[in-house]
């Protein structure tokens, strides 16, 4: 009885250990033909997939399983697709000793590429918002039932309830305010149970959108709307970690997957970006920036894993297929090396030639900063990264206008583009979703807000302004700098979406946020000319923007109207007796006298314009 009661044990365990395969996921779910990304890399997802082998009956096809992993839990194949195969859904056959599984992949026919694809320059001016934030235009998916945790605005640290619809509702009012493009904090689904990662930055699906801010469909249909009002959309990747909540921080798909995943705690990321652009570094300094864990909880990504590598470049060139956006600004660029960048930047730029990518790199120094840029290559890396958020000019702007530091700071960081290839792909902004709001810093003085936002839309940079600034929203350190948009929720007291809503200072700043994009829009000088430099000081700065076809001079002065201003001009070629008119209503004409441009009452923000006769 013994012997049989065993024999029928193994012969159980012998069945349950060669079960057939199971397929649960495939990633990516669809490619598009022709498309110069070939070929792709597919990952299963599933059981029992240990030693299986991939087969097709549809022609146009050639399969390579690269890889397994011990669990079977996951097949890496590699899809060959040929010229002649066309779109349409193709089925495949994944067998074991023991059964076959089947799933379906789809070949798509591209977007068209007209008014998509976009990328953006030095004419346009970015708006950053979290759609969590924004606007709730379906309060329908506000609280998923799966995930445990309803949407709560009581609750700084909870999903709000924002989604895409309720950009799209609000689009005109970007349209309307000026600026060019709209940049939203990632789309990945990143709800699970029990966490209310509202920002977005905690992915446990890189092939799907967080599903309290819409579908995919609503994705794209956003940002068809946007085109068609002549907004660009930047959409926010994370190619660095994944989410603490992601299925593969239990169960990865290679050993090698993360980094230190053999210890614990998890090494934390120390952000020592200067161990990065120092030739004479160590090895081991450069360890805990490129593979710490981001905060000593985000799992992070080893890009030096080929698997992985691949699946990563894929993900960029499929939602960016999917949606049709223009740009991405790439989170934490500078803790992957730079090797992967390159691969990732030439795969982009090889399928979508005006696409651009601008890189969050938080360095201080513009000789720290300019290390990433593309173009050039460093230890033998071009990274080809065509844009950058300009940290080193935002920390000099918040110190000057925020806390009163000397005007000179500016000159000090402008002096050095000389560093960069493209000075004027570098992204300025006066505040953004990590920092308290400029306003706060300024300690709610409005006119210090209103300087920031003149220099950074009237210097040689791309702008780019954060969500509510513009009606003077207040905020302290994350996550009070991410207020929810008043007016965005049925039933907001104030709705500053419209101009009944807003009053006083929000009335004051919008106003004048609005003219001066407008302003600019209206003057190529401000947007693609030459920059020079005319006077710096404690309290001062005046520079000149040039074109073939104007002269805009800006003046930002914060000593006070009652003693007037001389600014030199002698050597410009400024025509005698040359007539620059005032953005600002009411304010009287500068006029080139002597070789000078003598300002009587000196206001907070003077911008003036003349043509080049």
């Amino acid at each position: 009885m013994h012997r049989l009661r065993a024999a029928a044990f193994v012969l159980v365990a012998l069945a349950c250990a060669a079960a057939a395969p199971r397929i649960d996921k495939v990633e990516p779910p669809n490619w598009w033909t022709p498309h110069t990304y070939n070929p792709v890399q597919l990952l299963l997802t599933g059981a029992d997939l240990k030693d299986a082998a991939v087969t097709t009956a549809s022609k146009g096809f050639k399969i390579e399983v690269r890889s397994a992993s011990d669990n079977g839990a996951y097949l890496f194949l590699y899809l060959d697709i040929g010229k002649e195969a066309r779109p349409g859904a193709y089925r495949f056959q994944v067998r074991n000793r023991s059964g076959a599984a089947e799933f379906t992949f789809r070949l798509e026919s591209p977007l068209e590429a007209r008014g998509r694809f976009q990328g953006f320059g030095p004419d346009d001016v970015i708006y950053l918002l979290m759609p969590d934030r924004f606007a709730n235009g379906d309060p329908s998916n506000d609280s998923p039932p799966e995930y445990g945790r309803p949407a709560d605005r009581s609750v700084a640290q909870a999903y709000h309830g924002g989604d895409f619809r309720g950009i799209r509702e609000h689009l005109g009012y970007l349209k309307a305010l000026g600026v060019t493009g709209v940049w939203m904090t990632p789309a990945y689904k990143n709800s699970s149970p029990g966490a209310s990662p509202y920002h977005g930055y905690h992915t446990v699906d890189f092939y799907d959108v967080e599903p309290r801010f819409g579908s995919m469909k609503e994705f794209r249909e956003l940002v068809d709307a946007a085109h068609q009002m002549g907004l660009k959309v930047v959409q926010d990747q994370v190619a660095n970690h994944t989410g603490p909540r992601h299925p593969w921080v239990t169960n990865p798909p290679t050993k090698t997957w993360f980094n230190y995943l053999d210890r614990s705690p998890r090494p934390r990321n120390n952000y020592d970006i200067a161990a990065l652009t120092d030739p004479y570094a160590r090895p081991k300094r450069r360890d805990l920036p490129l593979r710490g864990w981001f905060a000593g909880s985000l799992p992070d990504l080893n890009q030096d894993d080929p698997l992985v590598r691949d699946y990563l470049i894929e993900n960029a060139l499929w939602w960016i297929a999917m949606t049709g956006i223009d740009a991405i600004r790439q989170d934490t660029y500078p803790y992957v090396d730079r090797p992967f960048w390159e691969k990732w930047q030439t795969a982009i730029d090889r399928q979508y030639p005006g696409f651009v990518v601008v890189g969050e790199i938080t360095a201080p120094t513009p000789a720290a900063l300019s290390f990433f840029e593309g173009g050039a290559r460093r230890y033998g890396v071009d990274t080809k990264l065509p844009s950058m958020l300009d940290f080193p000019l935002e920390g000099a702007a918040r110190a000057v206008f925020a806390q009163g530091q000397p005007m000179t700071r500016l000159v000090e960081i402008l002096a050095q583009d000389s560093l960069y290839r493209r000075p004027d792909m570098l992204v300025m902004f006066p505040g953004n979703h990590d920092q308290p709001r400029f306003l706060t810093a300024a300690k709610g003085d409005v006119s210090k807000l209103m300087m920031a936002e003149a220099f950074t839309l009237t210097t040689k940079r791309v702008a780019h302004l954060y969500y509510g600034d513009e009606i003077a929203m207040p905020g302290g350190s994350d996550p009070d700098n991410r207020r929810d948009f008043p007016g965005g929720w049925p039933g907001d007291p104030v709705n500053a979406f419209t101009a009944e809503g807003r009053t006083g200072d929000a009335a004051r700043v919008f106003q004048f946020t609005q003219a001066l994009l407008q302003f600019r829009q209206a003057h190529p000088a401000l947007r693609r000319g030459g920059l020079v430099q005319l006077l710096a000081n404690q309290d001062q700065y005046a520079y000149l923007r040039t074109s073939p076809g104007e002269r805009v001079l800006v003046v930002l002065n914060r000593a006070g109207s009652a003693k007037p201003l001389q600014i030199d001009v002698d050597d410009l070629g400024l025509p005698e007796g040359l007539r620059l008119t005032s953005f600002s209503e009411g304010v009287p004409d500068a006029v080139v006298s002597g070789g000078k441009i003598a300002i009587e009452q000196p206001k907070d923000v003077l911008i003036y314009w003349a043509p080049v006769k």
